[in-house]
């Protein structure tokens, strides 16, 4: 079962989903992002491609003032959205192709993680569009694949870390 791992709902279990493609963030991985992270007080957190939502739920749990989830599943935004009834944190959640809700909402983040499936990388259009919904200085973790070792080619996300855990790899950018 996965859980928080750290922060007011550590232990708490995370949604389970018994059908999907879903591939959840580990607990190991997550410890690691978010230690390396550090401070997460006060950011107003975006979490794409967000399934279970367990990068968004630990950053709420660490401290985030807010969590804006999307993901193309409406089965797993419903599971978010029945987990989070139970807790007073600030909370939208969006089913739709990440590209079409982000040019939607007009919020602005400090923190942005993508966690999209391995077998996809982030377009250009995409990435423009995190940049727009990014404030200057916000931070930008790329998820994926251990094998994928490219950075992301882009004059507004300069690469801060780097970390692999298992079959991940974790890119932290500061946006530009």
């Amino acid at each position: 079962m996965t859980r928080i791992v750290a922060g007011e709902w550590r232990g708490h279990p995370l949604p389970k989903l018994k059908d999907g493609s879903v591939r959840p963030t580990t607990d190991r991985a997550r410890t690691v992002l978010f230690d390396t992270l550090r401070d997460l007080r006060d950011m107003a957190v975006l979490d794409l491609y967000s399934g279970t939502g367990a990068l968004g739920f630990e950053a709420l749990s660490r401290g985030a003032s807010s969590l804006v989830s999307i993901d193309h599943d409406r089965n797993y935004i419903q599971h978010q959205k029945a987990w989070m009834e139970k807790y007073d944190k600030p909370f939208k959640a969006y089913t739709g192709d990440v590209k079409i809700v982000l040019k939607r909402i007009d919020n602005k983040f400090d923190l942005i993680l993508a966690d999209p499936p391995y077998s996809e990388n982030l377009s250009d259009d995409i990435l423009e569009m995190i940049k727009e919904h990014a404030k200057t200085g916000s931070i930008f973790v790329y998820e994926k694949s251990r094998s994928s070792e490219s950075q992301l080619d882009s004059k507004f996300f300069k690469l801060e870390k780097e970390k692999v855990v298992a079959e991940t790899r974790i890119q932290i950018y500061k946006v530009q």
